[in-house]
């Protein structure tokens, strides 16, 4: 079977959807509510599964004590349509902070969309003290965290306790062509998920090299792995990474009614594709 992949890292959720637009990637882990929005506008991507649920973190410099600290300062997150985004905007929301975003003169909190990966580097050498928060999944943050640089705020699934996150998307035309290989590739992932959410349940019966592995991918020690899966929040229960239409709706409906960076009308029909994941699970 040829099942040739060729991974690499991108480095913002921009390049993702500049790879898939120009043809350059062919599949990708993806925000759920970019590839929402990639497909109505007509990129030919459908959703095989949900790689995780919950796993972002909002931190902040030691002298944030509470929600009102972040009022007149800015927070960053990864994407404009990101989960992350919505997630803060409902809790600004419910904690009665306006919200500002750049070219717009009202005050508030300011929200600026930055890759995850630029955002310590931000905080940290931010000379008038106006960045008060970061969201993002670990690990990233958490260098500055040991450090005592910052600290944890809340994870982002005391917001919600199993929302969305990434997702595995691939093109359609994949769907045709390499339908076997996609098999067996969802099948590894959910194989490594329950793996993971044994090692997340009880990490001193889990294999030693979940650990090591999760560290050389990520380019970290396995102590600093283990504690970014530990603070995260993060959950990889296989049965909750089958494609969830309600999920996906509740996330398009708020960030089209009350944010409004969704376009009205979007259309999901035919986004999804669960038959990989139902098919997988079957066999675990």
């Amino acid at each position: 079977m040829d099942t040739d992949v060729i991974p690499f890292i991108m480095r913002s959720w921009e390049q993702v959807e500049k790879g898939f637009s120009s043809g350059d990637i062919n599949a990708a882990f993806m925000d759920i509510a970019q590839a929402m929005y990639l497909f109505d506008k007509g990129l030919a991507i459908s959703m095989l599964m949900f790689t995780h649920r919950a796993g972002s973190r909002i931190i902040v410099p030691e002298q944030i004590q509470r929600l009102a600290d972040l009022r007149g300062k800015s927070m960053l997150i990864p994407h404009r349509l990101s989960i992350q985004h919505m997630l803060v905007h409902r809790l600004l929301n419910a904690g009665k902070l306006k919200i500002s975003y750049p070219g717009r003169s009202e005050e508030g909190v300011g929200i600026e969309a930055v890759p995850c990966e630029l955002m310590p580097e931000m905080a940290d050498s931010d000379p008038d003290g106006d960045i008060a928060a970061f969201i993002c999944p670990a690990p990233f943050g958490d260098a500055g965290i040991e450090k005592k640089r910052f600290k944890r705020l809340l994870i982002s699934r005391d917001l919600w306790k199993v929302h969305p996150g990434s997702v595995f998307v691939v093109h359609q035309d994949l769907l045709r062509t390499k339908r076997e290989s996609l098999a067996l590739m969802v099948s590894c992932l959910l194989d490594s998920a329950q793996q993971l959410d044994r090692y997340m349940s009880s990490p001193d019966t889990a294999a030693k090299e979940i650990e090591s592995m999760s560290a050389s991918f990520l380019g970290l020690s396995a102590g600093q792995t283990q504690r970014a899966l530990k603070t995260s929040g993060i959950t990889y229960c296989p049965k909750l990474l089958v494609p969830d239409m309600e999920i996906l709706n509740i996330v398009l409906d708020y960030m089209r009614t009350t944010m409004k960076v969704m376009p009205a009308g979007t259309d999901l029909n035919g986004f999804i594709k669960p038959d990989f994941v139902h098919t997988a699970l079957s066999e675990i």
